[in-house]
Parts: C-alpha cells; structure tokens; sequence
C-alpha cells in the first residue's frame, strides 16, 4: 500500500494538491474495500473447511490457521460471545456451533457471522454449571 501511495505522488508531477489527495484516499479506500473482499472470502473457506473437519483433515487446517494470523482474523468457536453469532434453530437453553464467527482483529468488526442451533441441556448437568 505504501509503494502505491509512494508511486501515485511520484507520478502526480505539477497536480493541484486536492487532486492528488483525493487519489491517495480513494487507493487507500480501495485498498481497505479488496481486504474486506479476501478476509471474508478466506473466513467462507475455513468455515466450510471447519464444518467438514473429516475432509479438511489435518493437511489443510494449518495451513488455512496460518492465513487467518497473516489477515489478522480471528475463528471464535464460543458460543459465550454472543454478539458474533446468529440462533438458526432448534429449542432448549444450551447451544451447539454449527459455523464459526469470523472477525477482524484490526477492526473489531465481524467479517462472517457464526450459526448456533439450540439443543436441550444435557442430562446430568444443572444450570449455572460450566
């Protein structure tokens, strides 16, 4: 990003000031909205990847681990951060995760929202119990 800004102002040559300060924020803008675009197509593929752990096995969930630190995404599998996730189903007071949250570390904001179904506590467990 800091090569394009570098090369935009090097090739502005005589430009009025408000012409290159409006093309140095629209690449950075664009540059922000094709981030945006890749991290959520990259939280769509582990998801899918998270729900067919048995296919993805234990090739491909390292590597995809990896790209999520590199993009500075975060896969929340607790269910506890309720504001990341969406109740699709079912009835009862506990919750089973159907897909991860994604969310981006530099912006706070959730990129993908997760899938909970909720199911019946399970037996022998009282509530308030962890």
């Amino acid at each position: 990003m800091v090569a394009g800004v570098a090369e935009a102002l090097a090739d502005s040559g005589d430009l009025p000031a408000s012409i290159v300060s409006t093309s140095v924020r629209k690449a950075v803008l664009d540059v922000f909205r094709t981030r945006a675009q890749f991290a959520g197509r990259i939280a769509e593929i582990d998801a899918l990847l998270w729900s067919r752990a048995a296919l993805a096995g234990s090739l491909v969930d390292p590597s995809m681990a990896a790209h999520l630190r590199e993009l500075r995404l975060l896969r929340v599998v607790e269910p506890e951060e309720g504001d990341r996730f969406v109740v699709t189903e079912g009835e009862g007071s506990s919750f089973e995760l159907l897909r991860p949250a994604y969310v981006d570390e530099l912006t706070g904001k959730v990129i993908l929202a997760g899938q909970l179904r909720r199911v019946p506590e399970p037996i022998g467990r009282t509530e308030g119990e962890a």
